[in-house]
């Protein structure tokens, strides 16, 4: 039982961590909007699609 609270727990920080990212991105508000409407209607698919095609940080020299 503790082993499902514990992946439940890194799937919600997963989460709150891909919604503080779309919000901090670049993008453009409409995308943002968007990207959480994606995040909040599916959860997974929607941390797995922001890990795969979510703007990458820039590098810094």
């Amino acid at each position: 039982m503790l082993f499902y609270g514990a992946i439940g727990l890194l799937l919600l920080a997963l989460h709150l961590w891909a919604i503080v990212q779309v919000v901090r991105s670049r993008s453009s508000p409409g995308m943002k909007a968007l990207w959480i409407a994606l995040l909040v209607l599916f959860p997974l698919l929607g941390v797995f699609n922001w890990f795969l095609m979510g703007p990458r940080a820039e590098a810094s020299s």
